[in-house]
């Protein structure tokens, strides 16, 4: 009699748990592609479409509209067809004294304009001897502000006086007192300085856009030893007082003129301490090169 043996069920059971830890093992392989795979394509999809409004002027500011960089640069030039003025103040230097036309700088400067095609006036307020503290006298008078505040170009030299008038005041120099005269030099620095600062602030406050050109100063001398080393040192420092001042202020530039001059006796005046006509050409047309003007009018040429 054949015997049977019943049937438990087990190894059905293990297959079945077989099978189901290899399908919940491969899902988790899938997904661990699939849903980065996804998230990729979505944030493509996002990014696409805010390219798209963009270029197409519904989100910010539609690239093809982009304005054009504007130069920083400012002319100094007046509507067309209008009076170009030019205001010029400070001391003997603008007056254009040792120039025998009487122009000086910027009546070349005036000139150049006029062969611009400008219709040029020049208002020449300088007066020979003034130090800093006149002309800042000057530029706080209200007939002046009202000149200045229709200016399309200003015109300065200030300081000269200053330092030479100092110079003056401790000459004869000796080695026992080049202490002293630096020591003076020194304060009348820190008063011009004061004063050039005030100067530009007043001249700007009632002009806020002219360009204002400030003449650096020179050294004339030609003379050696302690006398002619205190002066260097002292045109040195006295041309960075006349940077740190105009440095705050809009479209106000030192021009530097001491190059010009050095070893250049023939650019001098008859009197050797104020440009002659070269001199003042020279002048002009480091003036000119910080202006919008056409190099054909810059040329260097005399004022009539």
């Amino acid at each position: 009699m054949t015997r049977t043996v019943p049937c438990t069920g087990r190894p059905d059971r293990g297959r079945f748990r077989e099978k189901l830890a290899f399908v919940k093992s491969s899902s988790r392989r899938l997904l661990l592609w699939f849903l980065p795979l996804l998230l990729g394509v979505i944030a493509a999809g996002v990014f696409a479409a805010g390219f798209a409004a963009a270029l197409s002027g519904r989100l910010g500011t539609p690239i093809a509209e982009v304005p054009a960089a504007v130069p920083t640069a400012t002319p100094a030039t007046a509507p067309p067809g209008s009076v170009f003025r030019i205001v010029a103040l400070g001391d003997s230097l603008t007056r254009g004294i040792g120039d025998g036309s009487g122009g000086g700088y910027p009546g070349r400067v005036a000139a150049a304009f006029r062969r611009a095609g400008r219709n040029v006036v020049v208002e020449n307020l300088a007066v020979e001897g003034w130090e800093t503290e006149e002309v800042l006298r000057r530029v706080r008078d209200q007939s002046t502000k009202a000149t200045l505040a229709h200016a399309d170009l200003i015109l300065l030299s200030a300081g000269g006086n200053d330092l030479t008038h100092s110079l003056g005041r401790v000459v004869p120099f000796s080695d026992e007192s080049s202490s002293s005269a630096s020591a003076a030099l020194e304060e009348a620095r820190a008063t011009a300085s004061s004063n050039l600062k005030a100067i530009l602030a007043a001249i700007r406050a009632g002009n806020p856009s002219a360009p204002i050109r400030l003449l650096g100063l020179y050294d004339p001398s030609g003379d050696a030893g302690t006398a002619r080393r205190i002066e260097r040192d002292g045109l040195l420092k006295w041309n960075v007082a006349l940077e740190e001042a105009s440095f705050s202020v809009p479209d106000c530039l030192v021009v530097p003129v001491a190059d010009l001059f050095e070893g250049r006796p023939d650019r001098l005046a008859a009197d050797r301490f104020h440009p002659g006509p070269s001199g003042y050409d020279e002048i002009a047309a480091r003036v000119l090169s910080t202006l919008r003007v056409p190099a054909a009018a810059a040329g260097r040429q005399s004022a009539g």
